[in-house]
């Protein structure tokens, strides 16, 4: 987990650059288009195939080559992730993507199709408001460069395994493995650390972070800032970066929170046993 140096920095201002590989959720209206979702890979019965669901004309996916994209109807409760959205017309039409699934926003966000995992996208995104609050009330997801090849709940299904990519599955987390900070919120605070990264540790420290999709450095799912850009608004994840007095990097334009440095992440990382997160011990 730690082997690349500790957990990948957030950056904020590569909204809808080939770098955006975060998660954008939209939430649509009455008022909205109707799209008839169609799943491009035939990897067997697609679970959006074929539904029709209003999504916001403005709404685009990310960036980068996972082009998520996510909506949640506020009317019937559905959650509609899709993953590689390759085409969207404007007022309407058929919305291709590789692969997607649904869940309830009610329930436990689980059985969704597409996170390696199979969660709900929306699950442990970490949105720019929570951050500015100062309070994070609940687990964060976080991807892995790999897994072991096997899953654990809340995991569905593993993703990429570490042998599919030439290393051990030995000592790699399953899909599902949640992590935890194991700092006292008196340590925290002595930190020197800025306060946005207080906050995260807290989450940190009292839900864990959870694994749920694979491919990168380890690092912090959060949401991408088209859901402002995309609508006109100003990139609140920008916002709080300047804020913060997070640095700019000129080369990719962006502004980074350092996530890595000021804590002792291999000597305060621990793995909890999977049968916390079912609530059995």
């Amino acid at each position: 987990m730690l082997s690349s140096g500790g957990p990948e920095n957030m950056t904020a201002g590569g909204a809808g650059k080939p770098a955006d590989y975060h998660r954008p959720i939209y939430f649509s209206g009455s008022s909205d288009p109707v799209f008839t979702l169609h799943c491009t890979e035939a990897w067997g019965v697609c679970p959006l195939e074929g539904l029709q669901v209003r999504v916001p004309d403005a709404a685009r996916p990310a960036g980068g080559t996972d082009a998520h994209l996510t909506v949640i109807d506020q009317v019937s409760g559905w959650e509609y992730d899709m993953w590689q959205v390759a085409s969207k017309p404007v007022g309407g039409g058929t919305l291709n993507f590789s692969w997607g699934g649904k869940t309830r926003v009610d329930g436990d966000g689980l059985g969704s199709g597409a996170t390696a995992a199979e969660y709900g996208t929306a699950a442990g995104n970490l949105r720019a408001e929570e951050l500015a609050s100062g309070q994070i009330n609940h687990a964060l997801m976080i991807s892995v460069p790999c897994d072991s090849g096997s899953y654990v709940y809340p995991a569905t299904k593993g993703g990429q395994s570490c042998a599919s990519v030439g290393q051990s599955n030995t000592n790699a987390p399953p899909e599902g493995t949640r992590f935890q900070l194991t700092l006292s919120d008196t340590q925290i605070t002595a930190l020197n650390v800025p306060d946005w990264k207080k906050t995260l540790l807290r989450a940190m420290a009292h839900y864990g972070m959870i694994v749920g999709d694979t491919g990168s450095r380890m690092g912090i799912i959060h949401e991408s800032s088209l859901v402002y850009t995309a609508f006109g608004q100003a990139d609140r994840w920008v916002s709080l970066a300047k804020q913060a007095g997070a640095p700019f990097w000129a080369p990719d334009d962006v502004y980074v929170f350092n996530i890595a440095d000021g804590v002792d992440w291999a000597h305060s990382l621990r793995v909890v046993a999977p049968c916390a997160s079912q609530g059995r011990c």
